[in-house]
């Protein structure tokens, strides 16, 4: 028998292969030529061997997985690979406020690290604190009050400390931080002589983000994170960094925070309901909302942005490097975007934009605006200015006519229009995360018919709204730039771009409750109300280009409003694409962001049985009874029920995407 035969296939690793590739071998032996091994006692070793090997190839499979960061799947494989690029996964981040104090105590001078305010959300409290000294600069003696004259920064969390002793045996240098909710962007390290000795507490010791910059009397500590999620500091060897001696008394405080729970605390603060409350302070007004707040970096980003942090080396030539300079030091953001001015409209040479997506909210407060401005400065050429934009928020707003069978479900109408809101809420928010987000109709519409059973059809047509402050009692141009194409399917068509209503000034100067729709051809023109019949104010308010999705307002002046002007426009395409600086938003508590159309499928096979006690259903619901209505619709009802009816200025709206209403009011 030739050595062919009697080989043994190894590269199968599916345990029934395995199995037959062991009998194949054993059948062309001589002594098991004509064995019968699948009623003998010689399969269940047989098998044995197989699931052995079959879980050794599995795990030598997903072991060498994990020697690629492409390929690796556990935190502390990626984690590893990330060191060994320069990278240190952010830890958990707390939401950051700014506030205005004024205090009724002259004898304070300085607020000290670690002040605690007090934010009551609700039924939730939560410890905001200064994580550095902040010192007085104005004080007002006539009236017995001071106040500081820059916003104060305040992070959610309490300062932790702990100390240690330097060995006389510990060459490592470095200790772990046992907290898996220690802010690490928050470490302070203060480095004493000896226990009885203080000398040298005042030397400054920062975290090192480059070991160019480093020397080795440079009073530097490095964070990371170790195989077990777990944050550790360490010390130089006396080549890079200095090194500590036998004796030193090492002090370090960070920041213990809940990370995104405190997310939006302060942006209801008012002047009759104060969020923030400090013994010292008789007020505190919230200049900015917290936000920023995040979890410990995931593996998935740690894997995309450690080789950009890398190949950045720290400096700042290519949009590429400032995005990984930004992501690789500052945290609590979803995306970051980033363009040069000559890319700007207009053009701004010498400029460079960054935008920045926060996990929550929409608003980078000033303070960290700049921060990551001063930051970014250190790092580009001379000539070029780096700044710190706001993102261009397009708000996600739909009709939606949906046709279901009664038969189906427990559920009644109103019940069902709270679920299917809920599913394109949830894919929406799934699917618009970062810049360059798509966003499918098309599966939106799918995920619905795949998980409620009572649903037949959905129409849904998806329209974008863009909103902006004008300037009160000024003339001023706009142009709102949708970045997707609006529905023009022929001149003349209905309707498409519609505004809420606001106050004008008309050529006599006098104020006017206006509102504004497209006539189909292109221009835009301004309406009003009166004794219910719509009339036009102004012929030539503004344009539209349908296909570049851009909509100007010609030079008009209003009266300065409480809110802001938005302007609605239908959505061409099966996807909403959030390009460049742009992202997509959903108001969640926006009444009026949606609108559906409910009808009952009345085939005669599809009709709710009548029952002595009332009315019944017929067939059962998917759908947990949770939603299920106490009390059933009527079935032979087949008026449309509307999910939500607004009205603006006394005046009823239609159900288009922002199409004329049927007595005006703007599609509002």
């Amino acid at each position: 028998m030739d050595n062919e035969r009697k080989s043994l296939t190894v590269n199968q690793l599916d345990f029934d292969t395995i199995k037959q590739n062991m009998i194949n071998f054993l059948q062309n032996q001589e002594e098991f030529k004509d064995y019968d091994f699948e009623g003998s006692g010689l399969s269940v070793i047989l098998d044995l061997l197989s699931y052995y090997t079959h879980y050794q190839g599995v795990y030598n499979n997903l072991t060498a997985s994990e020697l690629f960061l492409d390929t690796a799947q556990k935190r502390s494989s990626v984690v590893s690979h990330a060191k060994s690029l320069g990278y240190v996964p952010f830890s958990r981040t707390a939401p950051t406020l700014t506030a205005n104090c004024t205090f009724n105590n002259l004898s304070i001078n300085t607020l000290p690290r670690g002040a605690r305010f007090l934010a009551r959300v609700g039924n939730k409290s939560y410890n905001f604190t200064n994580v550095d000294p902040v010192s007085l600069s104005i004080l007002d003696t006539e009236t017995g009050n001071g106040r500081f004259a820059n916003e104060v920064e305040l992070r959610e969390g309490e300062i932790k400390s702990f100390s240690f002793v330097v060995p006389s045996s510990d060459a490592n240098q470095k200790y772990r931080i046992d907290d898996p909710n220690a802010d690490t962007k928050t470490i302070r390290v203060q480095v004493f002589k000896s226990v009885t000795d203080s000398t040298g507490v005042d030397d400054v010791w920062s975290e090192a983000n480059s070991y160019t910059e480093i020397t080795s009397t440079s009073n530097a500590f490095f964070v990371e994170e170790d195989f077990d999620g777990v944050y550790s500091i360490r010390f130089g060897d006396g080549v890079i960094g200095k090194k500590l001696n036998a004796g030193n008394l090492i002090n370090v405080s960070y920041l213990q925070t809940n990370g995104p729970l405190a997310n939006g605390v302060g942006k209801t603060d008012s002047e009759t309901s104060r969020s923030l409350f400090y013994n010292e302070f008789s007020t505190i007004e919230v200049e900015s909302a917290a936000s920023g707040g995040s979890e410990r970096e995931t593996v998935a980003s740690i894997r995309y942005n450690s080789p950009k942090s890398f190949s950045a080396q720290n400096r700042a030539v290519t949009t590429s490097d400032f995005e990984a300079l930004v992501s690789n030091n500052f945290s609590g953001f979803r995306s970051v975007y980033c363009y040069g001015g000559e890319d700007a409209n207009p053009p701004q040479f010498g400029k460079v934009f960054i935008t920045l997506k926060p996990n929550s909210g929409s608003i980078i407060t000033s303070s960290l605006k700049n921060s990551i401005q001063t930051f970014l400065q250190t790092k580009c050429s001379v000539g070029v200015s780096p700044e710190v934009v706001d993102a261009i928020q397009l708000y996600f707003r739909y009709n939606a006519n949906v046709v279901y069978d009664p038969t189906k479900t427990v559920l009644n109408e109103a019940s069902l229009i709270a679920v299917i809101q809920q599913s394109i809420s949830d894919y929406f928010e799934q699917n618009s995360q970062n810049f360059f987000s798509v966003v499918s109709i098309s599966r939106m519409v799918k995920k619905i018919l795949d998980s409620l059973v009572e649903i037949e059809t959905v129409s849904l047509t998806p329209s974008l709204e863009a909103r902006f402050i004008p300037t009160p009692n000024a003339p001023s141009n706009y142009a709102l730039n949708f970045a997707n194409p609006i529905f023009h399917p022929h001149d003349g068509h209905s309707a498409v771009v519609s505004t809420n209503d606001f106050i004008y000034f008309d050529g006599d100067g006098n104020e006017v409750v206006v509102f504004a729709e497209d006539d189909g051809f292109g221009k835009i023109k301004l309406f009003n109300i009166v004794n219910a019949t719509k009339n036009v104010v102004e012929e030539d308010f503004g344009t539209v280009d349908y296909q570049k999705g851009i909509v100007t307002l010609n030079s008009f002046t209003i009266k300065e409003l409480s809110g802001d002007i938005r302007v609605r426009s239908e959505i061409a395409n099966n996807r909403l694409i959030a390009n460049e600086n742009y992202i997509l938003a959903q108001d969640v508590q926006d009444a009026e962001r949606n609108n559906v159309v409910m009808l009952p499928d009345d085939r005669p096979d599809r009709q709710i049985q009548s029952s002595s006690s009332g009315v019944s259903y017929v067939g059962t619901s998917s759908i947990s009874s949770a939603f299920a209505s106490t009390t059933p619709s009527n079935g032979s009802n087949t008026t449309p029920s509307v999910g939500t009816s607004t009205s603006s200025g006394g005046s009823s709206t239609s159900s288009g995407g922002g199409s004329s209403s049927s007595s005006g009011g703007g599609g509002y």
